[in-house]
Parts: C-alpha cells; structure tokens; sequence
C-alpha cells in the first residue's frame, strides 16, 4: 500500500463504505481482544498479531455496509485512512510524528500541493489524544 502524506488531503469524511472492512486486516490489542471475546469466535491469530477474522473476504462485523460494534471497534479501525509513524518524511510531521494516509479510502480528497489543512489537523490531533493509539 502506497501512503501518502497528511498535508496532501484536501478533506476527509468517512462513506460508511466498508471498503477499508473489506481489503484490509484488522489487527486488535489483546485489551480489545478481551473486550470483543464475548462476540465468540471472531479472531484469527498470526504469528505475532491477532485480527479480526473475514468472513467471505470482509470483516465479520461487516452486514452490508454496516460495522455492527461500530460504538466498540478496534482502534485499527478508528483511526483509518491515518497512519502514525515514528519515523518518516519531513512532509509528514505532525506534533512530534509522522502522518500518513491511504489514498484509496474513497472519502478523501488528495492534492498534488502539500498544503496543511486545519479540519484534517483536527482529526489528527483529536486521535493523538487517544491514549490507546498505536505508533508504529
């Protein structure tokens, strides 16, 4: 998956369209996998992470378009399209660490000019207030 820079988006507002349920893997925190436990048998196990398990090619959770623990969903999901990094380009720098997106999210609108856009540095900084965030 080819990322691209914070300052490259021009907006961003989720579809609902469960494209990210469908093509990525979702990995959990073994917090989440407790939490999420009571739903059974919805996790598969990698050598090292654990993810959510697909069902004919897309999350378990996924009911048409609908994320059914939508209000409980893992933290991978919440902050998607953002990547946060410890390390990257100096485009990408944000408060400390480095932003990306990924361009194939249908909601976001990407431009050519690396330009800060405040409404997506709002979103940002509101996920990096989350204590549960994960930077890789």
């Amino acid at each position: 998956m080819e990322l691209v820079t914070w300052k490259r988006v021009a907006g961003w507002r989720c579809r609902r369209c469960g494209k990210c349920c469908r093509d990525l893997d979702i990995m959990v925190t073994p917090e989440e996998e407790r939490r999420l436990q009571k739903y059974g048998e919805v996790f598969e196990r990698g050598k090292i992470l654990t993810y959510l398990r697909k069902l004919n090619g897309k999350c378990i959770f996924l009911r048409g378009n609908t994320c059914t623990i939508y209000s409980e969903r893992p933290m991978a999901c919440v902050k998607y399209p953002f990547y946060f990094r410890l390390k990257g380009d100096a485009e990408a720098f944000f408060q400390g660490i480095y932003v990306y997106v990924d361009p194939s999210c249908p909601g976001l609108k990407i431009t050519r000019c690396p330009v800060p856009n405040f409404e997506i540095a709002a979103i940002i900084y509101q996920l990096l207030k989350n204590e549960k965030l994960i930077i890789v």
